[in-house]
């Protein structure tokens, strides 16, 4: 039942959501024509095909249409959001590269109807989804039964997660949750499990997670062997919860199973390299659009208010705790005082256009050259001075833990109310926390939602910007 149904659900989806996506470049052609449009021809004939590439390559990035034993609606409307997005930007993309007309891709009544089409379709489409997935255990005449025996912490975190993602499986929970027994030795442990295999088969339970003490998993290959003649699948889950307190990440590296302390979605390669293309081009934007005629206008003024530099560089720590030169525009006069204090509101070093600059961060744009260079990203943990790295390395356990990733231009702990001056030790725990969280959390998604939150934010006003 569950492969079976799960495949059929899961290749519904993709067909209708492609059929969808091609009457919506129908629908687009139709009200261009009747807008008298004029489309380059080899557009023409290439829209279809840019619209299922583009939404191939957007549901396999996102995994939308992932066939895991575990099927999370939460991860499927996320996905499916996040799909939709980034198809229309490539189709947007794709448009104004072979059109040259912003006009054409981005304010056309044509665009505006499709897109409208695309998002009632999704937002019906996954509410018709929901109703389908709740009567598809009813339609099955044997479900796949699933189960855990151990009664620990891991045990319940399983259950939990088990139960929250169970659509296409019967969890019938942890079957020996009534029992508290504490096994002293290995030979009571494996009396007890055999036990357990022998009355799952009877209950017909298909596949049974095992989750116990790693002192205890020992003879696997027996109890394998014992599943098999059940025609039961066997999972072992080694409990550690009794060993470590916190969450961490497991893998594998061959035969090897590797136990980590968090989950870094940056040490996939693929994730690396989405994140520089993001950097690249994002920053490539900023200084052909804006540095370019920004910089003439600030360099005059800079140098107008004081003698030095346009810009103000420094050495920061960078990834890996390597250091780096990292540039803003120069916003302070560069004799008589302390280069290594931070700034403080009222700071009389600051300058009239260093006022302004520091309150709308545009003492930053240099760092997009960073970027270029590859020594920072757009988006990630903001650099120290080598002095501060040390000072709050000795008192904050974690802290090295941010310069596992490049330093960015902002992050999540600037958007969240963490920037500016750190009077207290718990002032830079709460930023490193922040910056430990987007670690174990990134998704290009995040950091285009980050950039778009330092839009907002600054054009706010961030009252700790000085």
């Amino acid at each position: 039942m569950r492969n079976r149904y799960k495949f059929t659900f899961i290749l519904w989806c993709f067909l209708t959501d492609l059929m969808a996506l091609v009457f919506g470049v129908l629908l687009f052609l139709r009200i261009s024509t009747e807008m008298a449009i004029e489309w380059n021809d080899l557009l023409l004939s290439k829209m279809v095909p840019i619209t299922i590439f583009s939404w191939l390559f957007s549901v396999s990035y996102f995994r939308l249409y992932r066939m895991d034993t575990l099927f999370s609606l939460d991860a499927f409307y996320r996905n499916s959001w996040r799909s939709l997005l980034t198809q229309r930007i490539l189709w947007q993309i794709s448009i104004f590269i072979f059109q040259g007309s912003l006009r054409d891709s981005f304010g056309s009544r044509a665009h505006l109807f499709q897109l409208s089409f695309l998002l009632v379709y999704i937002l019906l489409s996954r509410i018709l989804f929901t109703l389908i997935l709740t009567k598809i255990k009813k339609w099955a005449a044997k479900p796949y039964t699933v189960a855990i025996w151990g009664f620990n912490k891991t045990s319940i975190e399983l259950a939990s997660k088990l139960e929250a993602n169970s659509c296409f499986i019967h969890f019938v929970g942890i079957i020996n949750e009534d029992s508290y027994e504490d096994f002293n030795s290995r030979e009571a442990f494996n009396f007890a499990l055999n036990t357990a295999i022998h009355k799952a088969s009877i209950s017909s339970i298909n596949e049974l997670y095992i989750v116990a003490k790693p002192d205890f998993i020992v003879d696997l290959n027996y109890f394998f062997e014992l599943g098999d003649q059940y025609c039961m699948r066997l999972k072992f889950v080694p409990d550690f919860s009794m060993i470590s307190k916190v969450h961490f990440s497991t893998g594998n590296l061959d035969n090897f199973h590797v136990i980590k302390p968090r989950h870094e979605p940056l040490q996939n390669a693929y994730n690396r390299l989405a994140k520089r293309i993001f950097d690249l081009i994002f920053s490539l934007v900023v200084i052909v659009f804006i540095l370019s005629w920004l910089y003439p206008i600030l360099a005059y003024l800079i140098k107008k208010q004081s003698p030095g530099p346009v810009f103000f560089k420094q050495l920061r720590t960078g990834k890996k705790n390597e250091a780096f030169w990292c540039y803003k525009f120069r916003s302070m006069k560069t004799t008589g005082f302390d280069a290594s204090q931070q700034a403080q509101k009222g700071d009389e070093r600051v300058t009239p256009i260093g006022q302004f600059i520091r309150r709308t961060s545009l003492d930053e744009m240099p760092q997009f050259f960073n970027v270029l260079l590859g020594s920072m990203s757009v988006v990630g943990p903001r650099p120290h001075m080598l002095q501060h790295t040390k000072d709050y390395n000795d008192q904050i356990n974690n802290f090295m833990v941010r310069h596992f990733i490049k330093p960015g231009i902002t992050g999540l702990a600037q958007v969240s109310g963490l920037r500016g001056e750190t009077k207290k030790v718990s002032d830079m725990k709460r930023r490193v926390n922040a910056d430990i969280e987007y670690l174990q959390h990134w998704s290009l998604i995040k950091d285009v939602k980050i950039c778009f939150l330092t839009v907002i934010v600054t054009l706010k006003g961030d009252e700790k910007a000085f």
